[in-house]
């Protein structure tokens, strides 16, 4: 899921037939697609009540069905669920257009916004929408252009960016998580100390004194594996080879994918009754 909002995966599911709502209702709850995309059970967990399930050892207990994700993929799921939830507590970053938060004016540098024609006709071939330099939103007001025209520009800038970039990459080796050993070395002494105690070789209140500061490292560990398997799908994942498939896309993953390219688009004056679209007027800021 990586670049795609719950409620876009929501919504497909939903055009779809998928899932289970309640009876009567068409809508999936926001949590119920959360906890579904996040349950341990879709990479082999076996769970209680929530809770992965862990044997004698502390190890997760692994059930005998077909899984649909490795763990490598849950924990990275879970890792983007976690840090949304941080950053953008109860706020929505949803987009409508592909340029909003990206184009700036090339005048006063303020972030452009597309907004709909409203005039416009439903049978109309005219443009549907516009990015438009808005004194509202702390901007000059005196740039505007043709959202479509600016919209196949800039992808047809990044396409062949991308291309390039992909035709003249060497292949490189995988990284691996530099922290893995860490991982391993922290998981065997709770073992070795759950084992203990279970010989009597310790008490139990040294068991408990010993284990909250191994368990809190161990979790930490763990979500610093699935950002960095996160991290590392994504990049795998910002490449696409035609127009077809970039139109194919959700919304937020055209969005990461410009992104990737470019850091801002500006958009410079046409000038009093220019109509023809200008591509000199764009000026992409790469990365």
């Amino acid at each position: 899921m990586a670049g795609v909002r719950i409620g876009t995966i929501r919504t497909d599911w939903q055009r779809r037939g998928l899932g289970h709502p309640r009876e009567g209702t068409t809508r999936l709850p926001h949590h119920l697609v959360e906890r579904m995309l996040t349950n341990p059970r879709l990479c082999g967990y076996r769970t209680y009540r929530g809770e992965v399930l862990l044997d004698d050892d502390g190890r997760p207990v692994m059930g005998a069905w077909e899984t649909i994700n490795t763990v490598e993929e849950w924990e990275a799921v879970c890792a983007v669920v976690a840090e949304r939830k941080q950053k953008s507590p109860g706020h929505s970053l949803a987009r409508k257009y592909l340029l909003s938060g990206i184009a700036r004016c090339g005048l006063c540098h303020a972030k452009i916004r597309g907004q709909s024609k409203s005039r416009r006709s439903p049978n109309s071939k005219g443009a549907r929408f516009s990015y438009q330099c808005s004194v509202v939103n702390g901007g000059c007001g005196k740039v505007g252009r043709t959202g479509e025209a600016v919209d196949e520009f800039v992808i047809s800038l990044v396409l062949a960016e991308q291309r390039e970039k992909a035709a003249s990459a060497t292949v490189e080796e995988v990284e691996s998580w530099p922290n893995a050993s860490e991982l391993v070395a922290v998981e065997a002494d709770i073992s070795a100390l759950t084992r203990a105690a279970r010989a009597k070789e310790i008490t139990v209140s040294t068991l408990l004194q010993l284990l909250p500061d191994l368990e809190r490292r161990r979790d930490e560990l763990k979500l610093e594996r699935g950002r960095f398997s996160k991290a590392r799908q994504q990049t795998a994942a910002l490449s696409v080879d035609t127009l077809g498939d970039f139109l194919s896309l959700p919304l937020e993953r055209q969005q990461a994918l410009i992104l990737h390219s470019l850091s801002a688009v500006l958009i410079h004056p046409a000038g009093r009754g220019a109509r023809k679209f200008d591509p000199n007027l764009i000026e992409p800021v790469w990365r």
